[in-house]
C-alpha cells in the first residue's frame, strides 16, 4: 500500500494524515475502502503531490529557508527589533505556561476571532489539556518590564518539519510590543537555523478563515504557499448528505455543517 505506515487519525469524524505533509501520497480506491472499514469516521481527507510546480486551489503555508533579519521587509525588521527589545522570548515547559497565566492569554485571544466553531475552554479544562499534552513544544513571550506573559506558541515536530499549531496573544499588547514578530522570528531562527529542520508550517489553507495569520506570515516572514492536491472522500451515506446539502451551503447557520460544505467547495474546485 502507498501509505503502509497508516499515519491517519480521526479528528471531528474525519480521517487525516498526521505525518509530515510531503510524505502523504494519493490513496487508491482499495486503500480508501479499507480505511473506512477500519474506522467509524465519516470523511477522509487526502492531500498529495505536495509543493507541486503549478498553482492549485489548496496549499500549505511554509517557510523552508533560514534567513537573517536583514532579509525581512524594513517595517518587519523594526517590529522584530522592538519585540526583542521589550520582551523575553523563550521555550517554556507546560507547567511554566500554566503557572505564568497561559489561560489568560488564551481567553483574551478569543476577542479577536469571528466565525469560530467551538467555544473557548474553561480554565480547568484548558490547564488539564496543557498538562496532559505529551507532544507540544511551548514558547512564551513575556513583557520584560512586568514579567507578564503576553503571548505564546505551541508547536509540534513531525519528523523533520515543525507545525506552528497555536499562536495566542493578548490583543492589547499586539501593537505595543509586537509579540508575534519576535516570537515567529525567534522560532524560525531556532527550528530552521539552529536545528536545520526541512521547513516550518502554519498549516494548510484555512477553511474557516477566522484568522489572518497566514497572510501575515507570507507578508512578513518569507513564508510561501506550497501548492498540493486536495481530495475529500465520504462514507456513502454521508456523501449523499453532502451532495444534497451542497446547493444550500451559504444558508446554513450551523458552523460545523457550513465548514464541511466549505471543504466540499474546495474539493470540487469551486473555492
Amino acid at each position: 500500500m502507498a501509505n503502509s505506515d497508516n499515519k491517519y487519525s480521526e479528528w471531528r469524524r474525519c480521517l487525516m494524515w498526521t505525518g509530515p505533509s510531503y510524505k502523504e501520497t494519493k490513496l487508491t480506491k482499495s486503500e480508501i475502502r479499507q480505511m473506512f472499514k477500519e474506522s467509524p469516521a465519516w470523511m477522509l481527507r487526502n492531500i498529495y503531490d505536495w509543493d507541486c510546480s503549478e498553482p492549485t486551489n489548496f496549499w500549505e503555508v511554509i517557510c523552508d529557508k533560514a534567513y537573517e533579519i536583514a532579509e525581512l521587509p524594513s517595517k518587519t525588521r523594526n517590529q522584530v527589533r522592538r519585540s526583542l527589545r521589550d520582551c523575553e522570548i523563550t521555550i517554556l515547559t507546560k507547567e511554566e505556561l500554566v503557572a505564568k497565566g497561559g489561560y489568560d492569554v488564551y481567553i483574551s485571544a478569543f476577542k479577536r476571532y469571528h466565525d469560530i466553531t467551538v467555544k473557548p475552554m474553561t480554565r480547568e479544562v484548558y490547564e488539564k489539556c496543557v498538562l496532559d499534552d505529551a507532544y507540544g513544544e511551548y514558547w512564551g513571550v513575556m513583557e520584560k518590564e512586568s514579567g507578564k506573559l503576553i503571548a505564546y506558541g505551541k508547536n509540534f515536530r513531525r519528523g523533520d518539519m515543525v507545525n506552528y499549531a497555536v499562536l495566542k496573544a493578548i490583543p492589547e499588547y499586539m501593537n505595543k510590543h509586537y509579540p508575534y514578530f519576535g516570537l515567529i522570528y525567534t522560532m524560525n531562527q531556532h527550528y530552521l537555523g539552529e536545528l536545520g529542520c526541512k521547513y516550518v508550517t502554519d498549516g494548510f489553507r484555512s477553511i474557516t478563515e477566522h484568522s489572518n495569520i497566514q497572510p501575515f506570515l507570507e507578508k512578513n516572514f518569507l513564508f510561501r504557499k506550497a501548492y498540493c492536491r486536495f481530495e475529500m472522500h465520504y462514507r456513502s451515506w454521508f456523501g449523499i448528505a453532502v451532495k444534497l446539502l451542497y446547493p444550500f451551503r451559504n444558508l446554513f447557520p450551523v458552523s460545523s455543517v457550513k465548514n464541511v460544505l466549505k471543504q466540499e467547495a474546495v474539493n470540487r474546485g469551486d473555492a
